[in-house]
């Protein structure tokens, strides 16, 4: 049972997919990352919350799939990238905080979360893999199955997962609009003619729909395929560790309409229906360089956006996609990690991205578009250098500067074509401690970010303008095994952000967040509970945020209790229930959407998170 994910390593946190979590994560990527302290999903239904990591997400975010870029297709982020991601069908997701690495593409400020896969390792012919079962309150069933088979030579995997959900209740026992249904799964072929050579091809699909509380139209189509093609030689020289080359291509289709999940009268039916294809692919090289490494690489995406949409009844299917907006991006790359001394690890990056962004809207809310055809074009440079000492076999202390240059996303452009690229200049520093029976890590930083791309929904028409930003916080956690099979832990999460600009809060900053946990485990029995406790927040800027959402206003703390107990009865079997805010609390986020007006809904100032939520797991590994 994972209840919070600890600091691994120095700003990296790992978290296995196919674990069971509580509070039980929603069905997509942005449902697991809540596990990470510091990480917030922004409420608008069942499924397709965004996530911001310490106050950030959209582009200050970087969600990678198999080391593939992934972008939704919606204007109003009906489909953030988690949207599109099943976890169950991964194997690991890590996440890299801050702009501390440069070999992930473009240098996220907030950090990079990887969605991995591993390639199965068969010394024999033989077969492996896991299923699970959850069901819960609100209809919810979750199923998952990922099997393997191959041998030394070869490998065939397959994973598959389906999620069903009827709409939840709220605290107060009302419904809120937010079923779902979701469909995914992943093929992977891989040959291995040596142990030092892997050839892999996969193949990804999904499908989805969902309803939502924060606006006047859901998502009846969630559709995304995807295919990818990985190279990699390892240990080819005493100077050459390995060499590789990827290609991929993702393609998203998304269908939003005010009649799939509700009543409209027929005359007013709407559906706007945006598609975006993604290519890219990158080269990579590393070296031997004495007892270090040296990665250098070649990364590059085409980024190519349309939409179309039907209205009085109209059929969208008749209708030709306008392009809206093109993107591309080549970057290259150079990381160095070395050691120093026996105990001293040094860890250098630097970067250079050529991003441009051509605007192919011909019109804009029925008149001209003055930027139509207009390219912007921007150099951005990124680079990084981090110290980690460890001082004796359990502390480790760590150091970093890092500079980070950003062009503006897709969602940011629509506000206003023509913004500056942001500059991010942050210190990172953090100790760790990985005891016998306490482990611990802090993780603080302090940034700067000038021309700050602040989205201002204050208007009849969203904006977004360049300002200077101040940005500090951090992350603590520690477990204590205080004596066999008991466990107990803490974790807090802080952010402070301001708008030097204009003086005053920068939207959408999440308050300060503790989590207190106990756990009890012996290999057959355990149970454990989870305190979440969040403070006030009274620094807001109301009407302005991110293209995610924007500050509703001041925010009361709230406390959530949950518990959770298992069993194991075979050694490959697990058994887990729980009971998600036990107390029947109704809260909302501080980051939360508002809420819409539904027919047969109450409307809510925020959309509310679950009330109490009782669910069963089980688990099968053979």
């Amino acid at each position: 049972m994972v209840t919070a994910a600890p600091t691994t390593a120095p700003l990296t946190v790992t978290l296995d997919p196919r674990a069971t979590y509580q509070p039980a994560p929603a069905a997509d990527g942005a449902g697991l990352l809540k596990a990470i302290p510091g990480f917030n999903v922004t409420r608008k239904g069942g499924s397709g919350g965004d996530p911001l990591f310490r106050g950030l997400g959209g582009g200050r975010l970087d969600i990678q799939a198999d080391g593939t870029g992934l972008y939704g297709g919606c204007g109003g982020r009906m489909d953030p990238p988690t949207a599109y991601l099943n976890p169950e069908t991964f194997d690991r997701v890590t996440l890299l905080k801050g702009p501390q690495t440069v070999k992930h593409g473009p240098v996220a400020f907030a950090g990079t979360v990887l969605f991995e896969r591993e390639a199965p390792a068969f010394v024999e012919p033989g077969i492996e893999g896991q299923a699970s079962l959850l069901i819960g309150r609100d209809g919810r069933v979750d199923s998952g199955l990922n099997f393997s088979a191959g041998s030394s030579q070869a490998y065939v995997r397959i994973s598959t997962q389906t999620n069903d959900s009827d709409d939840y209740h709220d605290g107060n026992g009302n419904a809120v609009h937010s079923e779902s249904k979701r469909r995914a799964g992943s093929l992977t072929i891989g040959i291995t003619p040596t142990e030092n050579t892997t050839l892999e091809a996969s193949y990804d699909i999904s499908r989805a729909e969902a309803a939502y509380a924060d606006r006047g139209m859901d998502g009846s189509k969630f559709d995304r395929n995807a295919w990818n093609l990985k190279f990699e030689q390892r240990n080819l020289t005493s100077w050459l560790n390995k060499v590789g080359v990827q290609v991929f291509r993702s393609y998203v289709d998304h269908v939003m309409d005010n009649y799939t999940f509700r009543s409209t009268p027929k005359m007013k039916q709407a559906a706007m229906n945006p598609d975006r294809t993604v290519t890219g692919g990158r080269a990579y090289t590393q070296f031997a360089v004495g007892d270090g490494e040296l990665d250098v690489g070649f990364d590059w995406q085409d980024d190519q956006h349309r939409s179309r949409m039907g209205m009085m009844g109209a059929d969208y299917h008749d209708k030709p996609y306008a392009a809206d907006m093109s993107l591309e991006r080549r970057g290259v790359y150079g990381e160095l990690s070395y050691p120093l001394a026996t105990r001293t690890r040094l860890i250098a990056g630097l970067r250079r991205d050529r991003d441009e962004a051509r605007d192919d809207k011909q019109l804009v809310n029925g008149t001209a578009n003055p930027n139509y055809g207009v390219t912007q074009r921007n150099n951005l440079d990124s680079g990084f250098i981090r110290l980690e000492q460890r001082f004796t076999d359990p502390l480790t202390l760590y150091a970093g500067f890092g500079h980070a240059e950003r062009g503006a996303d897709y969602w940011e452009r629509n506000a206003r074509f023509n913004l500056k690229p942001e500059t991010l200049n942050q210190l990172d520093v953090g100790a760790l401690w990985q005891g016998e029976s306490l482990s611990a890590s802090l993780s603080l930083f302090a940034g700067r970010i000038d021309d700050y791309i602040l989205v201002d929904y204050r208007a009849a028409k969203t904006t977004a303008r360049n300002v200077d930003a101040n940005r500090r916080g951090g992350e603590a956690d520690v477990k204590w095994r205080f004596l066999p099979g008991w466990t107990l832990g803490g974790a807090l999460a802080y952010v402070w952000a301001e708008n030097d600009s204009e003086g005053r809060p920068l939207g959408q900053t999440p308050p300060l967040e503790g989590r207190v946990t106990l756990n009890y485990d012996n290999d057959r029995w355990s149970a454990g509970g989870l305190w979440r406790v969040v403070a006030a927040q009274d620094r807001v800027d109301i009407g302005t945020g991110n293209i995610i959402g924007r500050d509703l206003g001041t925010t009361p703390g709230f406390a959530t209790l949950s518990i959770n107990a298992g069993y194991k009865p075979l050694k490959n079997l697990q058994l887990t229930a729980g009971i998600d805010n036990l107390f029947d609390r109704t809260y909302a986020e501080s980051v939360s959407k508002a809420g819409a007006m539904v027919a047969g809904y109450e409307q809510t100032s925020r959309v509310n998170e679950p009330g109490r939520t009782w669910w069963v797991k089980g688990q099968y590994r053979f």
